[in-house]
Parts: structure tokens; sequence; C-alpha cells
């Protein structure tokens, strides 16, 4: 079923020319996959084993290495960290979103669209049991855990039973609202200082508008596939895979992830408070300052030990000097 290709079947593709220089025209046909036939009921707008018969989705599959990138980059900073465990669980969720994604985006079979659909429900689960249970006791943490994962293992069954995508996208849609809304209250509990407090709202609304600007390329990628793909092939490769905008997706939500991951983390710890400094990854460090009370008070003990200075030596220089001539003079005249 080509859920998400529109009309991409009815495209007559061997009346497209292809025009573009210094690139290569796509192929009539596709090549033969090794992996069989497509049994997966999504299917993205990018055409079929059209660059080699080994992946399906080529750039599809490519821009999961997104997501362990940032995994890896949250894992290596948290390598020193007596808590590293309980830190590296959300990272060890997305790096599992990345080969999911990328074994479902290769092989297009039902069986490994699951790995796709669970595998985004875990990363968002273990980031939303760290939120709402930062501060609570060790019982109630792991109880918790318990029943979050009973309702999820619960869900993951129904959802791979029923072979359905609609309630899995819905959950996933209230769990991020969920971890937003919690996230936006931690910042006003946690986070006191004013410049810092900037830092962190301004990463966590970067976080946000990529997170949602990546949603809405998606949908542009199923509104207009076919028209895309018209235009995909009249450029021809490699140029035409900066038009795959699922593999955009794939870039936007692996940033938009890290960061509120990354945000989550940074909150939920005995940092929270403290300057943002260049902990992040790339390219977060664009999104804030880094200054924290730290700087700011070393500022301030340079602008009081400047006014103290100026103020000693004035009294010294005006007072003394003054007093001390008028002295003499005054000595002077009475002589």
């Amino acid at each position: 079923m080509d859920y998400y290709k529109g009309n991409l079947a009815t495209l007559q593709k061997a009346t497209i020319i292809h025009k573009m220089p210094f690139s290569w025209p796509y192929r009539h046909a596709p090549h033969d996959s090794v992996w069989g036939v497509t049994s997966s009921q999504a299917n993205f707008c990018e055409e079929d084993y059209i660059v080699t018969a080994y992946i399906a989705e080529f750039i599809n599959t490519l821009t999961n290495l997104v997501y362990i990138y940032y995994a890896y980059h949250g894992i290596k900073s948290n390598s020193n960290r007596r808590d590293a465990i309980l830190r590296n669980l959300p990272y060890l969720g997305i790096a599992a979103v990345g080969l999911g994604s990328g074994i479902f985006h290769a092989t297009l079979k039902n069986y490994t669209q699951w790995c796709d659909d669970l595998s985004m429900l875990l990363a968002v689960a273990t980031v939303t049991h760290r939120v709402f249970t930062f501060d609570k006791s060790l019982t109630y943490t792991v109880v918790s855990g318990v029943i979050l994962t009973s309702i999820m293992t619960s869900f993951s069954v129904w959802h791979c039973v029923m072979d359905e995508l609609v309630m899995h996208s819905v959950l996933f849609a209230i769990m991020i609202a969920m971890v937003g809304i919690k996230t936006r209250s931690i910042i006003k509990a946690r986070v006191s200082d004013p410049v810092v407090q900037t830092d962190v709202t301004s990463m966590a609304t970067w976080g946000a508008v990529i997170f949602i600007s990546g949603f809405i390329i998606w949908n542009i990628d199923t509104a207009i596939c076919g028209q895309l793909t018209a235009v995909k092939r009249t450029i021809g490769m490699p140029w035409s895979f900066l038009l795959e905008l699922h593999g955009w997706w794939h870039l936007f939500t692996g940033l938009g992830a890290y960061i509120f991951i990354a945000l989550v983390e940074y909150l939920t710890s005995e940092e929270a408070g403290q300057a943002l400094g260049s902990r992040f990854a790339w390219p977060v460090s664009f999104f804030i300052t880094g200054h924290g009370p730290s700087i700011r008070k070393h500022v301030d003990d340079i602008k009081l030990n400047g006014n103290g200075n100026g103020n000693a030596m004035a009294k010294v220089n005006g007072n003394g000097c003054s007093k001390g001539m008028s002295k003499v003079n005054g000595n002077g005249k009475k002589r």
C-alpha cells in the first residue's frame, strides 16, 4: 500500500526528460529487491530501490544516521558520570529510532515497520519517565517505570496485531506534548537566573520549532509527491536528493529530539541553573549564549573592583592632596 506516495503510481516516468547537467538520470524501472516484495503499510515518496537493490529508500535510510550521531554525542559526554546509565537511557532511545527506522526504510517490510514505530514510542517514553520522576523517590520512580513499561508493551502488541497507524501517531503526539509542557514548568522551577533562563527558553523554543518544521516538511512531501518526483527525475541525482523531504524530516526531528533530551538531562540534574556552556552538540551552540551566573558574577566583581579602586584613588589623590596642599599652604601663609 503506497500510504504516502499519493498519485506516484500514475506518474508517467518514461515521459520525463532528464535535463540537469552534472547529474545522472533515474532508472525507468527500479532494481529487483534483494528483500523481496514490499509489504509495509507505510511507503514514502522516495522511489523504491532506485539507487541499489539493497536499500529500498536510499536517502530515507541514510538520514537516520543523524539519530545515531546525536545519541553517540550524548552518551560520550556522560562517560565519566556516576549516573551515566540513567542519563543515557533517552540517548539509547534515539539510537534505537535511528537503527529501527533505518532498517525499515532499507527493507520496507511490515515487520520492520514495527521497528520504526515502536522505537519512536520507546524514545519518547524514556524522556516522559525522566521528566515526571526525576524529583521523586526511588520507589515512585521504579513503580511508575513498571507501569509505563506495561502500558507501552500492551499498546505495542495491540499496534502490531491490528497493523494500525493512527493511534500510534496520536499516542506519540500526546507524549511529546506532555514532555513539552512539563519541561516548561521545570524551567520555571529550577532556573532562576534570568540569563540562564533566557538561554534555556531559547533552546526549548528552537527545539520545538525545528521539530514542527520537520513535521510540516514531511506533510508537504506527502501532499505533492507526484510533482516532487517529476522534478527529481528532471534534475537527476544527486541534486534530487535535496528534494527527498522525508529525509529532511529525519534530520529535523533528530536535532529536535536531541535538543529536548539534552535539555531534560540538564534540567533534571544537579547542574540545573548553571550556565549551559558548550556541552551540547552542533549546532545547538548557535541558539544559546552560554553565559550564566558565574560569568556575570565575574563581570560584577570587575565593576566592583574598578569602582572601589577608582573611589579609593580619588579619595587619596583628591582629598589627600587637597588637604595636604591646604595644610602646607596654610602653614606657609601663617609663617
